[in-house]
């Protein structure tokens, strides 16, 4: 039977060159949950045709259609239950539902025949369900071209998964542009809408606008002007998030709206793209700021975070990446206030010790960290690094030479480079680590000022660890840090900075130490801070006071 029906098909087309009025336009075979199966006829022609006593066939079984007529170019949707179809389905009031015992269709490979009142084949379409999806319709591309091959039987690609009673959505039209897609990726960090011209007609403009959620309510943020675009043709949109959000705005999710117009568009459902987007900060104060690498036996590795920023900063969609590229992706619920700390941990064990840990806790057997150093990438939802460093073993305190399973590296200050080996030593809690709580050996930094160093006095003791942490403000939104320690007699003693990349507010530490890793001997440094802004070029300068004492 599956022989006959194909051997029909091409002697209909390939041998009389005969074009059929009335076509199998549209299959659903395995339809959602609810809906029933259902057949689509289309009427090519500029005139009506009456189908009463043609007969719809599968290759198993046929039956035969009621007193029917098809109006001009119009539409039949065949189903065994209109009420169901209709609960499940929005189908145009001008297409003619009717219901029948339409053959069951296969869910795996199948035809659909139309034949006449003498069960002479007028039609015929077959599909594989490989061409397609559960749930999805199998539509024809061409109506003037067989159906026997994916070529011309494609899966729907409107938003509903169909088209039943409507032009199909693989069908090309006269006019019709598309917004084939909108992405936020690169550094700094770029929004681009891609538009293609679906069309087959002669070229024309058309214009892309981007509208973006505040407050429940839809703001205008950008148009762009497309310039001709030829039948087949794309061309990408865009601008840096910088530019459409304010310094304000970053670092938060936001629900967008992109859309496409052109004149005499005849396809509006692809004109549209809604979604949400994150706007990438390229110096978003989400840091890295404690490390467990090597646990003692049976307890879980873990890695904590501190959100810096002024606000809540949700991190679904974030991830934290080693050197071998194994990531670990942070969940929907995990959301960090001011000040506040999220804990990524190997499985969920590390409550029992640390219960403070559960409050934001993210778990994920893919964290798995090296014992002699590892690189940690911790990038936002568009791939943007946020925070990176190589930790390594010799980060911890040399006094406890070797000593370190089961204690953790924590930051000396969240604020503090967390890529530089000054900004780290070893957890001084009894518990040998504090996830989700301030880290045991956290030295405040001063406030008030547009740079301050504390201790003051910055005291030093041999055969110990110290550190003078050094908080700037700048007049500049993004600048490049020079930072040096001067003697009193104008000799360098050490670089903490050169030519280092920052947004306005940050911090740098020294431990007292020369170039050379020498303890400085006690009295007065100078501590000579310059910066050049970004944009403008403009330069700033600050001299501050470092009393070193015993």
């Amino acid at each position: 039977m599956g022989g006959y029906v194909r051997h029909c098909v091409v002697l209909a087309f390939g041998v009389l060159g005969l074009r059929a009025q009335v076509v199998v336009n549209e299959v659903m075979p395995v339809p959602p949950t609810g809906e029933p199966e259902w057949v689509e006829l289309f009427n090519t022609a500029d005139s009506a045709v009456a189908l009463e006593g043609w007969w719809i066939a599968d290759l198993k079984s046929m039956v035969q259609l009621p007193a029917l007529r098809l109006p001009p170019r119009g539409y039949a949707v065949l189903t065994r239950d209109t009420t169901a179809l209709l609960e499940a389905r929005a189908i145009p009031p001008e297409a003619v539902l009717v219901e029948l015992r339409l053959p069951t269709l296969n869910n795996t490979t199948d035809a659909v025949v139309l034949r006449r009142p003498d069960s002479a084949v007028v039609d015929s379409l077959f599909y594989s369900m490989r061409w397609g999806r559960a749930g999805v319709s199998l539509e024809r591309r061409l109506a003037t071209e067989p159906a026997h091959a994916s070529s011309n039987v494609q899966p729907s690609i409107a938003p509903a998964g169909a088209t039943p009673g409507a032009v199909n959505s693989v069908t090309p039209l006269p006019a019709d542009f598309a917004l084939a897609g909108v992405v936020v990726r690169g550094l700094p960090p770029r929004l681009e809408i891609t538009v293609r011209n679906t069309g087959e007609q002669l070229p024309q403009a058309a214009s892309v606008t981007l509208w973006i959620a505040r407050e429940g309510q839809w703001q205008l943020r950008q148009q762009w002007q497309l310039p001709v675009l030829f039948p087949g043709e794309q061309r990408t949109v865009g601008e840096e998030l910088g530019s459409l959000f304010s310094a304000q705005e970053m670092g938060r999710r936001y629900r967008y709206r992109a859309a496409v117009t052109a004149a005499e568009d005849q396809r509006r459902w692809n004109d549209t793209s809604e979604g949400e987007l994150f706007a990438s900060a390229e110096l978003l104060p989400v840091r890295i700021n404690e490390i467990l690498y090597e646990p003692h036996p049976g307890e879980p590795e873990f890695v904590e975070l501190v959100n810096l920023h002024r606000d809540t900063v949700d991190l679904a969609g974030w991830t934290l990446e080693d050197a071998s590229g194994r990531l670990v992706r942070i969940g929907e619920g995990i959301r960090i206030a001011p000040g506040q700390f999220a804990v990524i941990a190997s499985d969920s064990t590390i409550t029992t010790k640390h219960p403070q840990a559960k409050t934001n806790l993210n778990t994920s057997t893919n964290l798995m960290l090296n014992n002699d150093g590892d690189l940690l990438l911790l990038r936002d939802p568009n791939g943007v690094v946020v925070d990176s460093l190589y930790y390594l073993p010799s980060w911890h305190d040399p006094f406890l030479s070797g000593a370190t399973r089961g204690i953790s590296l924590e930051k000396l200050n969240p604020a503090l480079p967390s890529a530089a080996a000054s900004s780290w030593s070893s957890c001084g809690a009894p518990e040998g680590a504090t996830p989700g709580l301030p880290n045991s050996i956290a030295v405040p930094l001063s406030g008030g000022g547009e740079v301050q160093v504390a201790p003051a006095p910055f005291r030093l003791h041999a055969g110990q660890r110290a550190y003078c942490l050094v908080q700037y403000h700048l007049p500049f939104r993004q600048a490049l840090l020079t930072a040096r320690v001067y003697s009193e007699q104008g000799e360098l003693v050490r670089t903490l900075a050169h030519v280092t990349y920052t947004a306005a507010e940050g911090s740098l530490v020294w431990d007292g130490r020369t170039e050379q890793g020498e303890m400085v001997p006690p009295g007065a440094y100078i501590l000579l801070l310059e910066a050049r802004d970004r944009e403008s070029g403009r330069e700033y300068r600050s001299r501050s006071l470092i009393v070193v004492t015993q």
